[in-house]
């Protein structure tokens, strides 16, 4: 962890920094050291037969994991970050027939194997399951140093990959490039020497799009809009994005971007609270930077997952970039989403909710202790203004492709947001967020 007298300092810097951004979001925030962000790729060789588990959502709708054969060979990185990790949990609990391999960052298998486990036990996988991985289905490996792992045999075996590895930091982290560019051109190279890949998932994000998005952003145009990147994790997607284009051309090579991933739906934020604190925190201020009629675009992980790997088996494919997101049709509004929030605390909060600016919120500052709880002020004047930033765009994201390839429609942030609430009230809002800067 890190001490709150790193975190003060850290967030001062973001504030001073801000001026580089155009007073649209700060730049630095305190680096993640979590695996979910450094490269984490998977391999192994024995099969895991997944099982249907009551109450676990199910992949109904998403009839492509069905035609997965045992044959078939699937390789899923980024295991213990909250999107891998969802992936390989509905992966073990779904009808698939295939064998797993997980690549983990850690110093022996062994230890791969525990931390895998670790983070798969977040999405309630059985243990009766988890215990069917082995030290067989991991390949200690990391994006920053792809030439350690390249050599297994046991990636000439694979048909599938679904690429879920990467620094996700919104702070400036030094490595972002190395891995979530450099690495992950290295990884991608080494498929191309594999006979039989049927499918390489590289995920991206949706917010390669920078900051003057349309209102409603599609697949071919986002690379092309100008503006500015908002932090540098999007700006080594969109780079990365680029050159794979080139470099896996007449492969079986896919873009897939989510779009903002907050809770799941049947678990709330019991996985991760990641980025729903910004949501909790926009309603404690009684307040957003967007209309009250603008939308975001928001999905929850298990239906994230689903979605991905509906792609990753799918036979044939239209395209080779697909938004998975809410789309304009199932987009909430902010209103929407305060509207969720009253009924999920009972009302708890007072004062109209409308729509204003990062300075009349920063305005409040000798009032945080009183709004969020327990707090840092200056880390939550820089949360202000980096999640500020994000809904001022105002834009949502086509997902028609998606939705073409057989896929259905996701549920609406405002429909979930209750389960996600009550799976975290006894929570602190600044708590929460350090999901996302430690």
């Amino acid at each position: 962890m890190i001490s709150e007298t790193c975190l003060e300092q850290n967030a001062l810097g973001l504030a001073l920094d801000r001026s580089r951004s155009r007073g649209i979001l700060a730049k630095r925030s305190q680096p993640k050291r979590a695996d979910a962000r450094r490269g984490k790729n998977v391999a192994g060789s024995d099969r895991v037969r997944a099982r249907a588990v009551t109450g676990q959502p199910t992949v109904g709708g998403f009839p492509n994991l069905a035609a997965v054969t045992p044959a078939d060979h699937f390789l899923v990185t980024g295991v213990t970050g909250f999107l891998g990790g969802t992936v390989v949990a509905e992966l073990l609990t779904a009808p698939f027939s295939g064998r797993l391999l997980l690549m983990v960052r850690a110093c022996s298998p062994d230890e791969g194997l525990e931390r895998a486990r670790r983070s798969l036990e977040r999405f309630e996988v059985p243990r009766a399951v988890l215990a069917k991985l082995t030290v067989a289905n991991i390949l200690c490996g990391d994006l920053a140093n792809v030439a350690a792992f390249e050599r297994d045999a046991r990636l000439d075996a694979v048909t599938h990959v679904v690429n879920c590895a990467g620094i996700t930091s919104f702070g400036k982290d030094p490595d972002v490039w190395r891995v979530n560019v450099d690495g992950t051109l290295d990884f991608a190279r080494r498929f191309k020497q594999v006979a039989g890949l049927k499918r390489f998932i590289h995920i991206s994000t949706a917010m390669i799009c920078g900051d003057k998005p349309p209102s409603v952003v599609e697949e071919d145009v986002s690379l092309s809009i100008n503006g500015q990147h908002l932090v540098p994790y999007t700006e080594s997607k969109a780079e990365a994005e680029r050159r794979l284009l080139k470099e896996m051309a007449g492969l079986p090579f896919v873009i897939v971007r989510p779009t903002i991933i907050a809770g799941h739906t049947r678990l709330g934020c019991r996985p991760s609270g990641s980025i729903f604190w910004a949501f909790r925190m926009s309603h404690a201020l009684r307040m957003t930077t967007s209309p009250l009629d603008g939308k975001i675009d928001v999905v929850p992980v298990d239906y994230a997952a689903r979605a991905v790997l509906h792609l990753a088996a799918a036979k044939q494919l239209r395209y080779s970039i697909y938004h998975v997101g809410s789309g304009p049709s199932h987009s909430s509004t902010f209103a929407e989403i305060d509207a969720a929030f009253v009924k999920a605390d009972g009302g708890a909060r007072t004062g109209v909710f409308h729509s204003g600016s990062v300075e009349e919120a920063l305005k409040l500052k000798d009032s945080f202790q009183q709004i969020f709880g327990q707090c840092n002020r200056r880390f939550m004047q820089v949360a202000i203004r980096l999640y500020g930033g994000f809904a001022a765009l105002d834009a949502t994201f086509d997902n028609s492709r998606l939705l073409k390839e057989g896929a259905p429609p996701p549920p609406k942030f405002s429909d979930y947001l209750g389960v996600c609430l009550d799976s975290c009230k006894d929570v602190g809002i600044y708590s929460q967020a350090m999901i996302d800067f430690v």
